[in-house]
């Protein structure tokens, strides 16, 4: 399942979901996004861009993002959980529309 947005339709996508035989969802552009990892991508960034020497190729940027992923607190893990009822609750009372998460 994914959005419809164009890096979810790169040809590297498309290639590694037909290697490994995984079938895409039907789902409409610009649907609700529900998924939390989005705030931890969030998080990742700033976390990143705080560093005081800032990734120069993407090997470093690989070895920042494991280093941070494993210090993200777990506070911060429960409450994405918790959030979860609220914001397909939310989502429902809306009828599908944009939700302030």
């Amino acid at each position: 399942m994914d959005d419809n947005t164009q890096p979810h339709r790169t040809l590297a996508v498309e290639e590694l979901l037909e290697s490994e035989d995984i079938t895409r969802m039907d789902w409409p552009t610009y649907s609700p996004d529900l998924n939390p990892i989005e705030h931890v991508r969030d998080a990742l960034g700033r976390r990143i861009a705080a560093r005081l020497h800032l990734p120069e190729n993407t090997q470093q940027l690989k070895q920042m993002v494991i280093e941070e992923w494993a210090l993200l607190p777990q506070e911060m893990w429960h409450q994405l959980v918790l959030s979860m009822r609220r914001r397909c609750e939310a989502t429902i009372a809306v009828r599908g529309g944009h939700i302030p998460y």
